[in-house]
C-alpha cells in the first residue's frame, strides 16, 4: 500500500497544482446589493449540505421573514444545468436536479437557480427586486467565481479529512490548509461514536493553525408514510413517526445519495431491531422504472420501502411503480432529515451578526422591522 502512495503521490501533487492554477485565474464577481452565504466542504461526498442549506433557510424564514431568499446551485447532472434555469416547482428533477428539486420541493416560495456558470444564470433567471436579498451558494467552497460574504464549510464528522489526502490518492478535493479562509467550519452528523474524531479533527485545525470558528450538529430524523391517494391529489404526505408507530415487517431501504451508509445508520437507529434489507445506488441516480419494479420483485415479503426526500423527489415521477405500490398495498417511508446545532444560539448569533453588517453596508439598518 505504502508503495503504491509512494508512486502515485506526484499525481496528487499535480491536482493541487492544477487546481490551485484554475482557482488563480477567475476573478470573483460580486452581485450588488445581496447577501451571499456559501455552503460547502472540501470533501468529496456526502457532508450533509442540502439539509444544512434547509436548515438556512428556515433560519432566515424565521427571523428575517421579510428578506427574500434564493437557493443557487450547479444542478449537478439537471439537463438545464449547461443552459442555466429557475425552478417553476420541484416536480421535474431530471431537468433541474434532485436536491434543487429538493429544495424548490419544501420551500415553495424560495427562488431557486440552477446553472453551471451560476453568475451568468443568476443575472439571466433571477427575478427578485427586494433590496433585502440572501443568496445561499449551494456547493460553494470551491466556486470562486461568485464573491460571497460568509464561507460555511461542512466537515462529517465520521472522517472529517478523510485519509488526509487530495484526489486521486484521497477524497480531499484541497489541502486542510485551505480551510482558512472559510468564515465557520461544522462539524455534521455528529453521534456518540464520533465525538472522539471530532476532537482530534479539531486537534488537527489547531496545529495547522486554522483559527475559524467551529459547531458541532446532529440530524434529527424521522419517517413520514407516503399515502398514494393524497399525492394523486397534490398532498404528498401522511405523518407516521415510527418512534410511535413501528408496523410489523422487514424493511427495504434504497437510495442513492453520496454517502448511503449513513442513511442506513439513520434507518437503523429509528426502526430498532428491526430487519432492514438495503440497496445502494450511486449518488443522484435516475430510478428508472424498471430498477424500482426489480426491488418490488427482490424485496422479501411484506417489507416496506424505506428511501431518502433526495430520492423521493425522482422516486414519485414514475407514476406506474406508485400505482403498483398502491394495488399491492406495499407501504413506502421517506426518511426526512433536519439539522439541530449542538451550540445553536451561538451559531445564530454569527448570522445575526451577518446580517446586521449586511443592513449597515447596505442602508437598510434604520428599516429594519
Amino acid at each position: 500500500m505504502k508503495v503504491i502512495l509512494f508512486l502515485f503521490y506526484p499525481l496528487s501533487w499535480l491536482y493541487q497544482f492544477l487546481f490551485w492554477v484554475k482557482q488563480s485565474t477567475i476573478k470573483p464577481i460580486v452581485i450588488p446589493n445581496v447577501l451571499v452565504i456559501s455552503v460547502g466542504n472540501i470533501t468529496v461526498g456526502g457532508t450533509g449540505k442540502t439539509p444544512f442549506v434547509q436548515f438556512l433557510v428556515r433560519y432566515f424564514q424565521k427571523t428575517n421573514k421579510d428578506y427574500a431568499i434564493t437557493i443557487l446551485s450547479r444542478g449537478y447532472k439537471a439537463k438545464k444545468s449547461d443552459e442555466g434555469a429557475i425552478l417553476p416547482d420541484g416536480k421535474s428533477p431530471h431537468l433541474y436536479g434532485d436536491e434543487p428539486s429538493q429544495h424548490k420541493d419544501l420551500f415553495p416560495s424560495v427562488q431557486v437557480i440552477i446553472g453551471k456558470n451560476r453568475w451568468k444564470s443568476f443575472q439571466t433567471h433571477n427575478q427578485i427586486q427586494s433590496p433585502k436579498h440572501i443568496v445561499i451558494l449551494d456547493d460553494g467552497f470551491q466556486h470562486k467565481q461568485i464573491c460571497r460574504d460568509f464561507d460555511i464549510v461542512l466537515l462529517d464528522a465520521n472522517a472529517p479529512f478523510a485519509n488526509g489526502l487530495t484526489i486521486p490518492l484521497g477524497f480531499l478535493r484541497e489541502p486542510i490548509t485551505h480551510l482558512k479562509r472559510a468564515h465557520s467550519i461544522v462539524f455534521t452528523k455528529l453521534t456518540e461514536k464520533n465525538r472522539n474524531v471530532i476532537k482530534l479533527a479539531k486537534d488537527i485545525l489547531n496545529k495547522k493553525q486554522i483559527n475559524v470558528p467551529e459547531s458541532v450538529s446532529f440530524f434529527q430524523s424521522n419517517l413520514v408514510e407516503m399515502n398514494f391517494d393524497l399525492l394523486q391529489k397534490n398532498v404528498i404526505e401522511k405523518q407516521v413517526y415510527l418512534s410511535k408507530e413501528k408496523p410489523n415487517g422487514g424493511y427495504f431501504l434504497f437510495t442513492g445519495v453520496g454517502n448511503p451508509r449513513n442513511v442506513l445508520e439513520t434507518a437503523e437507529s429509528i426502526l430498532g431491531e428491526n430487519k432492514i434489507q438495503y440497496r445502494f445506488f450511486p449518488d443522484h441516480y435516475e430510478f428508472e422504472e424498471s430498477v424500482l419494479f426489480s426491488l418490488i420483485q427482490n424485496r422479501l415479503k411484506d417489507s416496506i420501502f424505506v428511501t431518502t426526500e433526495k430520492d423521493w423527489v425522482k422516486v414519485r415521477t414514475q407514476s406506474g411503480f406508485l400505482e403498483t405500490l398502491k394495488k399491492q398495498n406495499i407501504r413506502l417511508f421517506v426518511l426526512k432529515i433536519e439539522v439541530v446545532l449542538a451550540e445553536e444560539q451561538k451559531f445564530e448569533s454569527m448570522l445575526a451578526g451577518l446580517v446586521s453588517t449586511y443592513e449597515v453596508k447596505n442602508g437598510l439598518a434604520s428599516k429594519t422591522g
